[in-house]
């Protein structure tokens, strides 16, 4: 018998799977389930289980900076999403499962066969290179949730990302701006990684470090970006950006 955790901010998601396995899954058993992504991490290490389905997109903390905070990855994963967005193609690339809701019992039982076979030939996929993927800087272009639709956008196209409450305005090159549906942190934990492209220079403002123009020390330092915006800069950000201008 495989135990299973569930891991989703949406209750009618966690009892949708429920109900299928309950129907049309035999030799695995829900064991944990949550709808709070912190408490994910809690089951998980505490369960230790062979089969985790993990939602991509839950607030405050997305499937993927759940993974970074385990010290367990030794499971089968399974990751659930509402979209074919960013990631996908690096869970491909890796040999995970995931399924696109409405999740159907065919793909559910598939999904779950392979994790068992995966168990028997103790050959789980390495989620350490899934998470060193998502930080890559080939991945060139990222997903942008756009009212009822996705557009894919170069990372070099962005100028700034700004937050507006639980919204993030986006501003490009082009000259464009798109409201977006995510919060600022969740682009923080996108764009901001080692390749040193995207800075979070304020609570309020990322910027693309290749869009700076110009820098100015007039009300404790502001940012001159290619559109022509004083983006301010914090006081805790300030040693950060500085050595980066080279100062």
């Amino acid at each position: 018998m495989l135990r299973a955790i569930i891991i989703d901010d949406e209750q009618k998601g966690i009892n949708s799977i429920k109900l299928l396995i309950e129907k049309f899954v035999s030799n695995v058993k829900v064991v944990a389930e949550t709808t709070e992504a912190k408490k994910g991490v809690q089951l998980i290490e505490d369960y230790k289980p062979e089969i985790v389905f993990l939602d991509i997109n839950m607030p405050h903390m997305n499937g993927f900076e759940l993974l970074r905070e385990l010290k367990f990855r030794d499971f089968g994963l399974i990751f659930t999403t509402a979209h074919d967005e960013y990631g996908i193609q690096a869970i491909k690339n890796n040999a995970l499962d995931y399924l696109l809701k409405p999740i159907n019992h065919e793909d559910l039982i598939e999904a779950i066969e392979r994790v068992k076979q995966k168990n028997k030939k103790n050959n789980l996929p390495d989620l350490s290179k899934l998470l060193q993927d998502l930080n890559s800087p080939n991945t060139t272009k990222i997903p942008l949730h756009v009212k009822d639709k996705v557009e894919y956008v170069n990372k070099t196209d962005i100028i700034r990302l700004e937050s507006d409450s639980n919204y993030t305005n986006i501003y490009t090159t082009e000259g464009n701006k798109l409201m977006i549906s995510k919060t600022l942190g969740d682009y923080e934990t996108l764009l901001c990684n080692k390749d040193n492209t995207f800075m979070r220079v304020h609570q309020s403002h990322i910027i693309n470090l290749k869009h700076v123009v110009k820098f100015t020390k007039d009300n404790g330092g502001l940012i001159i970006t290619k559109d022509n915006y004083s983006v301010p800069l914090s006081k805790n950000k300030k040693d950060e950006f500085l050595k980066w201008l080279g100062v």
